[in-house]
């Protein structure tokens, strides 16, 4: 028997059985973050995607998976682009005109492109462009800053000034889309002085690199909702050690995910995101793991819709 999978995109519902995607009408759909009675686990999951093989830099292995391709493999709905940094742009990067990236990804149900991407890249010319692509992709539903804030108290804290994203907040307003700023949020940074840039950005994405750390994963959260208790907040979770070039041992791979799934039927995030899919062929443990663990949990029902 076909397994089945669902979800939807714009106006239509998107299932999955199998190896074939149908796509029937069903009612429009709700901005992110707005549940409903029927919303199921898999509905809040993400996968975080750069252009195939732009980590070859960072692990040294090849990969040929492209950001589709990723969300497919973990059977997830919900994808966040991110372009490449200087440094990995040999390797793989996304190349004008974005748009056409996204005729692959019509059947999700989410979309969100960075206009700051990795090592905090960003271009003026790039950030027009996916302003103007966000008025025209149907599923398109955000933007991202990815390595924006660059960790330093004082002096230059982000990749831009209050007044650069205050800018990008006004021309997202004016597309007539409900659409939000994402942001890349590391451990290491919950407590910098960064409430003026964070009164501008919707969902927080939160991340800690150091998977010997991924036990107190759960003190990362408390602080996060004490300082910041009315921001949205989605758990991204490593299923590689990237300074180690290892997948993430499975035992602290099943915890953050465990305890992520908690935290989302409290009610506490609103997603969880898997980075990512230039990792997701080379054979680690904890990939599959998580692909496997995803298909257990994705079909369950959300108790508290948000």
């Amino acid at each position: 028997m076909t397994a089945s999978h669902s979800w939807r995109v714009g106006g239509d519902r998107v299932v999955w059985f199998g190896l074939l995607i149908a796509v029937v009408a069903c009612p429009s759909q709700r901005a992110i973050g707005q549940g409903t009675k029927d919303e199921t686990v898999r509905d809040r999951l993400w996968a975080f995607a750069c252009s195939a093989n732009s980590d070859f830099v960072h692990i040294g292995r090849r990969s040929v998976m492209s950001a589709a391709e990723g969300n497919f493999y973990l059977g997830v709905p919900n994808i966040l682009i991110v372009q490449s940094s200087e440094k990995e742009a040999p390797y793989g990067r996304f190349e004008p005109p974005f748009e056409q990236y996204t005729v692959a990804l019509r059947p999700l149900k989410n979309v969100v492109w960075s206009l700051v991407g990795s090592g905090g890249f960003h271009k003026a010319s790039e950030t027009a462009e996916v302003l103007a692509m966000a008025k025209r992709v149907p599923n398109f539903r955000g933007v991202m800053l990815d390595d924006f804030f660059t960790g330093k108290a004082e002096g230059k804290r982000a990749q831009w000034t209050v007044e650069e994203l205050a800018d990008v907040r006004r021309k997202l307003d004016q597309t007539g889309k409900k659409l939000d700023i994402f942001a890349t949020f590391y451990v290491r940074q919950f407590e910098l002085p960064l409430k003026d840039y964070l009164d501008l950005i919707d969902v927080l994405t939160l991340w800690d690199m150091d998977s010997a750390r991924l036990r107190k994963v759960e003190e990362s959260l408390q602080k996060v909702e004490r300082l910041y208790p009315h921001k949205r907040k989605i758990l991204g979770c490593y299923m590689v050690d990237y300074p180690k070039k290892q997948g993430v041992p499975v035992d602290l791979m099943k915890h953050q995910c465990e305890v992520g799934l908690r935290w989302l039927r409290q009610g506490r995030i609103e997603g969880i995101m898997f980075m990512g899919n230039t990792t997701m062929d080379l054979g680690f443990e904890s990939v599959e793991w998580t692909r496997q663990w995803i298909q257990q949990v994705g079909d369950t029902k959300l108790k508290q819709p948000r």
